[in-house]
């Protein structure tokens, strides 16, 4: 990828960061990090190698404060400690952006929905850092189902958490409002749909004014990201773009894995697959690449697949009548974009071999470029998922970073309009003193 934008160095603390996604895209927009809370080790090792050490690829964090542990923290245990909140307070004033997107099970329409699961309680405790740190913006991403009531009888609805959530804001001062966004507006292979809650010091501006302030700024940003790629101004980019120069058929070794292969690159051809390999020496395995070892069951259920199933979601009758108790298998549609990846790689079968799509293939069509490692385990199953967060979960968690290159870029844009409008009201408000 190219260099940052030209903008100006604004400074940003990002929470639940994952492995980085989304720092990394407000990186590329411009802001300066100043550090990052991320509970999981092992996702965050993968942001400290990309984005954290003196020598990251993408370093994006180079003023983490001394106070501040730099390894896995729970921002719940944070909020506990009264030295750390101390230090919060003492960043007013100098915090541009607090952005973060708080864990979403429970808002998502792809899982159970469920209204009480914990976890839909850590927005808030997000809201509770803004009310220390109190920064001029706050952005929050998250599933689109958070926009959405949850209905406990018939009948019946309370407000949806991202309503919740805005009016909070609005306590603390801010004027907030929520953009439905799609990642392959921005660039990404994948129709990812995801709510945006925008919130602003801006003092006098109604939410009304805001919220068409920050849909142009979202619309800009996004279109502003394609051409600073060097990506087509509009329409969407294919899968085939994303992933076909990692579907030779040469096979070797894993690097970090012997006994499994790996795919060898070969030419990128389309301005995305470049992009994204951008920085990668000739020759180089590519990382994160290493393919599952599929018994004869599913490999014959893959090439069955092939011949006879049209591309996308495949049928449940069809996977039934196959031997197979699993209901989501997507044939993936090489002329297409990809509907939203998610943590199970084994969901996704590859257009062209008759295998699941690899660690990387998922990282490609979540816009990650290829000089961004991934670490810790490779897939964890049963209950250590819901505590765990291997190599596959942190990719399908993960903001895609060209997407959270666009919001940084909104942002950006946004703030130097509200500054203009106050000057502009400063200004008004002099000249009838003085009349």
């Amino acid at each position: 990828m190219s260099q940052v934008a030209e903008a100006p160095k604004l400074r940003s603390i990002e929470l639940f960061a994952g492995c980085g996604g989304l720092a990394l895209g407000m990186h590329r927009a411009g802001w300066n990090g100043l550090f990052a809370v991320e509970r999981d080790p092992m996702a965050f090792e993968t942001l400290e190698a990309n984005l954290v050490d003196a020598k990251a690829p993408f370093r994006a964090f180079a003023q983490w404060p001394n106070w501040m542990p730099r390894q896995s923290t729970d921002l719940v245990a944070l909020l506990g400690d009264k030295d750390f909140c101390d230090h919060l307070r003492a960043l007013r004033g100098t915090v541009d952006l607090i952005a973060g997107g708080p864990p979403c099970q429970g808002f998502s329409v792809g899982g159970k929905r469920d209204g009480e699961d914990e976890r839909n309680s850590l927005v808030y405790r997000m809201l509770d850092f803004v009310e220390l740190v109190q920064p001029r913006a706050v952005l929050i991403e998250n599933v689109e189902g958070m926009a959405r009531r949850f209905v406990s009888k018939p009948g019946t609805a309370g407000t949806s958490v991202a309503e919740d959530v805005i009016a909070k804001l609005e306590d603390l001062g801010y004027i907030a409002s929520y953009h439905l966004i799609n990642s392959a507006e921005f660039g990404v292979p994948q129709a990812r749909k995801r709510v945006a809650i925008i919130g602003v010091m801006a003092a006098g501006m109604t939410r009304q004014a805001l919220h068409d302030l920050t849909a142009l700024a979202v619309e800009r940003g996004a279109k502003a990201v394609r051409m600073e790629h060097g990506l087509p101004e509009d329409g969407f980019i294919s899968v085939k773009e994303a992933i076909d120069d990692l579907s030779g058929a040469r096979l070797v070794p894993s690097p970090d894995s012997p006994r499994f292969k790996s795919g060898t690159y070969t030419t990128a051809k389309s301005a995305y697959a470049k992009l994204m390999r951008e920085g990668v020496a000739d020759g180089a395995i590519p990382d994160s690449h290493r393919m599952s070892v599929h018994g004869e069951r599913v490999r014959t259920l893959y090439e069955l697949a092939h011949r006879t199933q049209p591309p996308g979601r495949l049928s449940k009758e069809f996977l039934l009548e196959n031997g197979t108790k699993k209901d989501k298998k997507v044939l993936l549609d090489p002329a297409a974009v990809v509907a939203t990846i998610t943590t199970h790689p084994d969901e996704y079968i590859h257009y062209k071999h008759p295998r699941n799509i690899t660690v990387r293939e998922m990282a490609r069509l979540q816009s990650f470029p290829d000089l961004f490692t991934f670490h810790g385990r490779y897939t964890i199953n049963g209950p250590r998922r819901r505590f765990d967060v291997a190599r596959c979960s942190q990719v399908g968690n993960a903001v895609p970073p060209l997407m959270g290159e666009g919001l940084g870029r909104a942002v950006i844009e946004l703030l130097g309009k509200v500054d203009a409008l106050r000057v502009k009201a400063k200004s008004a408000g002099r000249k009838k003193v003085d009349a």
